[in-house]
């Protein structure tokens, strides 16, 4: 939404001049060609340029950085997207969540015609062009961790019909941090597919896909089993391991002090070395896992009485 704002009412930093919008517009259009032709590696590129704009208005050591640009940007986008979502509501619709640049919604079919009208009055009004998304089911822990089942996907059960976010994604992120993708994979087998959850866990026979690892800032220490490890991690909840501490050491006296667990409710088993392992050889602790999984899945039970649609 923020690239389509900037272009339509002219938002660059005044500083920079409008000259900014010209180079701004060709990344934004060759993102469009690429994204057709099927260039993953230019779209997502120019992707990242395009939407980090946002970021950089509002960074005092940005060379973009522009205050008032970033507000008119932002509370503007905000208010035509309340807009859109208070019709949508007049229009009979359910409200599912509104984020920075969507709005997720469930709509009872004899609303569908009135709802397009509305959707495409507010687009003559503010300029935006809408791009819909059909969805069979969608799970929702959080705004930014969901799994969206597309429609389609109960007949050709094609994988790149499920859309995941936040703890949901099953796949390694680069630069995202690293949670166990067991925990997401059973998630995403137990709404999507009702397969249940420890059929899912005790059959996985990846052990990597259990590890997850912690980065401490250079000021703290790492203990583990009384000895001192680097300030990056790898590792997972066993049952035959030990506590994984940060703890500061005095330089004068190299005495250790405020100790505090990376894990407080498990044991570890540290992994900096991939091994051939089996996790049925690993002493896992499948335990600590369903709690895990199950905090999220009776979260959206819950609420949401299993599926929001």
């Amino acid at each position: 939404m923020y690239p389509s704002a900037i272009i339509n009412f002219k938002l660059y930093p005044r500083h920079l001049g409008e000259e900014f919008l010209d180079t701004y517009k060709k990344i934004r259009a060759d993102r469009i060609k690429a994204k057709r032709e099927g260039n993953s590696v230019i779209n997502q590129t120019y992707k990242l340029a395009l939407n980090g704009i946002s970021g950089m208005l509002q960074s005092e050591y940005s060379w973009c950085y522009d205050p008032k640009t970033v507000l008119t940007l932002r509370l503007n986008c905000q208010l035509m997207l309340l807009m859109l979502t208070e019709r949508l509501v007049d229009a009979g619709c359910i409200i599912g969540q509104l984020n920075t640049d969507g709005v997720l919604y469930k709509a009872p079919k004899c609303c569908i015609d009135k709802v397009m009208t509305v959707c495409k009055e507010w687009e003559e009004i503010t300029k935006f062009e809408l791009e819909h998304e059909y969805f069979e089911a969608f799970y929702q822990y959080a705004v930014n961790d969901y799994i969206g089942v597309y429609k389609g996907y109960s007949e050709s059960h094609n994988p790149k019909l499920i859309k995941t976010k936040g703890l949901f994604i099953d796949e390694v992120q680069l630069g995202k941090g690293m949670a166990p993708q067991i925990i997401a994979e059973c998630l995403k087998q137990y709404f999507v597919n009702k397969i249940p959850v420890k059929e899912t866990l005790y059959n996985c026979d990846d052990i990597k896909k259990f590890l997850t690892y912690q980065k401490v800032k250079k000021e703290f220490s790492i203990e583990y089993n009384g000895e001192l490890l680097t300030h990056i991690n790898r590792y997972y909840m066993s049952t035959n391991g030990y506590k994984i501490r940060r703890c500061t050491i005095d330089k004068e006296t190299g005495i250790r002090s405020d100790y505090a667990d990376l894990c407080a409710t498990s044991n570890v088993t540290i992994f900096n070395e991939l091994k051939d392992i089996k996790p049925k050889d690993a002493h896992i602790n499948y335990i600590w896992y369903l709690n895990e999984i199950y905090k999220v899945i009776y979260a959206i039970e819950e609420s949401q009485n299993k599926t929001l649609f």
